[in-house]
């Protein structure tokens, strides 16, 4: 489920807010390897790297990330999965397993890594994730079940020996036909090749008074009412006060728009993204 970042923001008061975007580069290491983000000379595989909350520096909701290809003459496109986590855990140690603690994680992305040339390869979140406490480190796992025979796509890191933010998987059995997919339970061993991000953020941005008066939204009978007096709808989200998502429409295309939300004696919080991609937030009790 998709989850916002407003907890702090909703303890503020009302939201009348629009979202600016941003970018957060982790990594600055030239050197190159095969194993992460993900080792695709082998069947299966997974990295986890733990990516330090004073790299982050501002909450927001992660909707990008971008891993840097440094070479490879492959073509062929690693299917991947993408999951992240917060979590207080600044160091991986030998023999590491996720475990009963899966279920923390939040799976991001299922599709495959871009592999035409070299650079900065971006894949959007199928969900986008809150990164919401800058008091935790972020966790992204990426598991890979890609064989790549030759021309193996190599992507830059940055050495962290001494911190042991990364740990890996592999099935075992170098090229395709290894029968060890990773699970949860599976052991991972630090590798000092931590790969280098960008991340792609939503953050708050500054109130926008004129798009927050133009936009009429209220709870009558467990219905929810918006009327937007500038652009036309486009797509609404309703989100509890963790962050998870409750509910969600697309292709909306109309300025007043009225659903029946199943939810009662709680305050919730309504996204409202409109034709002229202007994102608003408001605050609601149904």
């Amino acid at each position: 489920m998709e989850k916002v970042l407003l907890v702090a923001a909703l303890l503020a008061g009302t939201i009348n807010t629009i979202v600016a975007q941003s970018t957060i580069t982790i990594g600055n290491g030239t050197g190159s390897g095969t194993y992460a983000p993900i080792a695709s000379w082998y069947e299966s595989s997974a990295t986890e790297s733990i990516y330090m909350n004073s790299e982050i520096g501002v909450t927001g909701l992660i909707t990008k990330i971008s891993f840097d290809k440094a070479s490879g003459s492959s073509t062929v496109s690693p299917e991947v999965k993408i999951y992240m986590k917060m979590t207080t855990t600044s160091v991986l140690s030998a023999d590491y397993a996720i475990g009963t603690g899966f279920n923390s994680y939040v799976l991001v992305y299922d599709g495959t890594i871009p592999n035409n040339g070299n650079g900065w390869k971006e894949v959007s979140l199928d969900t986008p994730f809150a990164y919401s406490d800058t008091s935790k480190n972020l966790a992204i796992l990426v598991v890979g079940s890609t064989c790549i025979e030759s021309g193996r796509p190599q992507y830059r890191y940055t050495t962290t020996a001494n911190n042991k933010l990364s740990a890996g998987y592999d099935d075992g059995t170098i090229g395709c036909g290894g029968n060890n997919p990773w699970t949860s339970a599976s052991i991972m061993e630090p590798v000092w090749e931590r790969p280098n991000v960008i991340l792609g953020l939503s953050t708050l941005g500054t109130t926008d008074n004129v798009i927050a008066e133009k936009i009429v939204i209220f709870v009558k009978n467990q219905q929810l009412i918006i009327d937007s007096k500038q652009a036309a709808i486009q797509a609404v989200s309703v989100f509890d006060l963790s962050g998870k998502q409750l509910w969600s429409k697309e292709n909306i295309n109309t300025n007043l728009f009225s659903a029946i939300i199943d939810q009662s004696n709680q305050v919730l919080v309504v996204r409202i993204i409109d034709s002229e991609d202007n994102i608003t937030y408001r605050k609601v009790i149904f």
